[in-house]
């Protein structure tokens, strides 16, 4: 069968795709610009709840371009039959991440946003992950109008409801011109997380999500999020200019009922957890994990745990509950480098995490970060010996830290003269340790050969 329009309606069975029109105020075209489908296609989540908390009030319409066989021609056919008068363009992916191999990814943005200029008048508001991240940089980069930084759904409606008239200075995270220059309202993180409604998957489509293999080869999931916000202070991560340190959750009953609504309407049930911490706060997990549990559905999902907080008992609820595999946040096995990464975790602590996920006979993969500050050639070797005594199901190795502003690791790399204060970091720049920067690739290739699961 092929793919439905997008325009038309969603790949959910045959039922008709909701239009989204009700009363006329301002109209408004989504796009999900993604289309990279790395380790697995990832949903959309984050445009999926701005576009459900925008409500009845505005006309709206969705594209996602993960699966769009001509993006350009749908796009062509909205603007003709629709007329959107405002666009608003998710950005996901900045790079790929990889210091070997840097691959920037917007080029193609910026083709796509200089096309779009000479079919429309529309004016172009930026958001997403990457966004936030180099607000004002992407905005000149692809000479879009505005944009939101941080979460989107309660400042999107705010910005369609004052549309084009408001005091745009009262709409969190909006970034905006006056006077010729840029000026970027505070982000206001949601409060409440159950006042949100569940993000609207009807608009996309979550079977071809679900059923889509990505680079990795492993078979597609469905993506949900139980909490937002992050109390570690990681020197390298963004997580808490994007969401915040103050952890905010959802009612664990309204996660599984996400849950059940998306196996029961879609037969979707492999999900995959994006908070950053599953295993904290702890009694919170405990509690999701038996909301899920009580569902009585044959659903497997995955999720990351944070070696801070080792707990038996929350592993045996994992299992117990649905959870085929544990993504373990290790980083390293060096006490060292786990110090200066600013990770607040021991060496003893994932050795702790390890021994209990494999007591329970919970699967689990890892992550190994190399090259950051006070790496050497023994840390590295540490960090590998550690993991060749334990059983990981799957191992990551990256080599660099991808340096982002406003993080400890960008005021180390300026303090060293890795990076300049002139230097656009939207660009991909990476921190590598010097003692390592010339051994580690041949060291890790003979790695690699003795572990084929490890992968590099």
């Amino acid at each position: 069968m092929g793919r439905p329009s997008l325009v038309a309606h969603s790949q959910a069975g045959t039922e008709a795709r909701p239009t989204g029109v009700f009363s006329y105020k301002v109209r408004v075209l989504f796009i999900s610009f993604n289309s990279s489908r790395l380790i697995v296609p990832p949903f959309p989540l984050g445009l999926a709840s701005v576009v459900a908390s925008l409500g009845p009030e505005h006309p709206f319409r969705v594209l996602d371009f993960m699966f769009a066989p001509d993006p350009r021609q749908e796009v062509l056919a909205v603007l003709k039959d629709f007329q959107p008068e405002l666009i608003a363009l998710s950005l996901r992916n900045i790079d790929n991440q990889d210091s070997r191999f840097p691959e920037f990814f917007f080029p193609e943005t910026q083709q796509f946003c200089r096309w779009l200029r000479t079919h429309t008048q529309a004016p172009l508001v930026l958001g997403g992950s990457a966004f936030s991240i180099f607000p004002q940089e992407l905005l000149e980069y692809l000479q879009a109008d505005m944009g939101l930084v941080g979460e989107g759904e309660l400042s999107f409606k705010a910005l369609a409801d004052s549309y084009p008239q408001g005091d745009w200075t009262t709409i969190p995270g909006l970034v905006f011109q006056t006077q010729g220059q840029w000026r970027e309202n505070p982000p206001q993180p949601v409060a409440d997380l159950d006042a949100l409604p569940d993000p609207a998957l009807e608009y996309f489509t979550p079977v071809q999500y679900h059923e889509a293999v990505g680079s990795a080869k492993l078979p597609g999931v469905m993506t949900v999020q139980s909490r937002r916000g992050c109390p570690r202070r990681c020197r390298y991560c963004t997580t808490a200019r994007l969401e915040g340190l103050k952890v905010r959750t959802r009612a664990p009953e309204k996660v599984a009922a996400f849950m059940a609504a998306s196996y029961h309407r879609w037969g979707l049930r492999r999900f995959y957890f994006v908070d950053n911490l599953f295993n904290h706060p702890r009694d919170y997990a405990r509690r999701l994990c038996r909301a899920i549990k009580q569902l009585n559905l044959p659903l497997e999902w995955l999720c990351l745990i944070n070696p801070a907080y080792p707990d038996e008992e929350l592993f045996h609820l994992l299992r117990e509950a649905g959870c085929v595999q544990a993504q373990v946040g290790n980083e390293s096995g060096s006490d060292l480098v786990l110090t200066n990464l600013g990770k607040g975790f021991s060496r003893r602590q994932v050795e702790e995490t390890f021994q209990l996920l494999q007591r329970v006979g919970l699967p689990y993969n890892c992550f190994l970060l190399f090259g950051g500050p006070g790496e050497t050639p023994a840390t590295v070797q540490e960090s590998v010996e550690l993991l060749e005594d334990y059983h990981p199901f799957l191992v990551n190795l990256t080599v660099g830290i991808r340096i982002y502003p406003h993080t400890g690791i960008y005021d180390q790399a300026l303090a060293e003269g890795v990076i300049s204060p002139e230097d656009n970091l939207l660009w991909p720049q990476f921190y590598l340790s010097a003692a390592v920067a010339d051994w580690i690739w041949d060291y890790l290739k003979e790695v690699t050969l003795r572990h084929p699961n490890w992968i590099f």
